[in-house]
């Protein structure tokens, strides 16, 4: 067997003089508590699948593809099947995985043998919002699947080194949001688009699309479907604290707040790529 040697550096090297790196963190971008990051979405980008839409927000990359409605093989059905898989890239962080995905095998860094508990929760949350907006009617014997790649991930972290709940529920909201464009590409006969908006409430009030971090709070999420008088189709919570009845409302109503500027948004797209 050869020997292996080990390939060294020139002689005579130095460190070269780059400066000391500052130590002061980074100033947080922030915005107003009733303002929404910008985002940037695409539509149509993978030809052999008959929907797509890729989206970014700030440092969270989503993309997402929608096959169907495809003929299935079996007994008769009715109505088409739906079914939403959410995956992380490998070497992408999942927010608040040290509590979702603790004992977890499918989160190893060398193999992966299924979704984790945050994909599956994720999935989950896509697929029960999305359903009601579908005509499945319209595609008997027929299956319709949507899967999500997220990219990358700007999850929030609090001064512990934890994702805070606004990290994951910011995440979700807008993999809901490019799903959604994402079946409208695809042709797939809808009742309307299903947007959501997350937003936390804190002692200072409703914060729309939450960024900064630390501090006590409620973060929420829920999903509308605008059109149908702002049916609620997807509705989810975080937090330690109890809540009132109007503090439900405020969060319902700070939601679907952001969820019509996203939706006004995702119309002025469609619209345009339709002229």
């Amino acid at each position: 067997m050869s020997e292996r040697r080990r390939l060294l550096g020139p002689a005579n090297t130095f460190i070269p003089n780059i400066g000391i790196t500052s130590t002061t963190e980074e100033a947080v971008k922030t915005r107003k508590r009733d303002e929404i990051r910008k985002f940037f979405l695409k539509t149509g980008l993978i030809e052999n699948a008959n929907g797509s839409a890729y989206l970014e927000a700030d440092g969270t990359i989503v993309q997402v593809l929608v096959f169907g409605p495809r003929p299935i093989r079996g007994s008769f059905i009715e109505r088409a099947s739906f079914s939403v898989e959410c995956k992380f890239l490998p070497h992408i962080a999942q927010p608040n995985e040290g509590i979702f995905n603790t004992g977890s095998n499918n989160n190893n860094g060398n193999y992966r043998t299924g979704l984790t508990n945050i994909e599956q929760k994720i999935s989950s949350y896509i697929e029960t919002s999305l359903l009601p907006s579908i005509i499945l009617e319209k595609y008997p014997k027929s299956t319709i699947d949507v899967f999500i790649t997220v990219i990358s991930s700007d999850s929030i972290e609090d001064h512990g080194g934890k994702t805070t709940n606004s990290g994951l529920l910011n995440l979700v909201n807008w993999v809901l949001n490019c799903s959604s464009v994402a079946l409208a590409d695809s042709g797939i006969e809808l009742k309307d688009i299903v947007s959501s908006g997350v937003v936390r409430l804190d002692k200072e009030g409703i914060v729309l699309d939450p960024q900064e971090t630390g501090g006590e709070g409620i973060d929420g999420l829920v999903s509308f479907m605008n059109l149908r008088n702002d049916e609620i189709v997807g509705f989810w919570m975080e937090g330690d604290e109890d809540l009132e009845e109007k503090d439900v409302e405020r969060i319902i109503d700070g939601c679907n707040t952001m969820s019509k500027k996203i939706r006004a948004n995702i119309n002025s797209y469609l619209l345009e790529q339709a002229s």
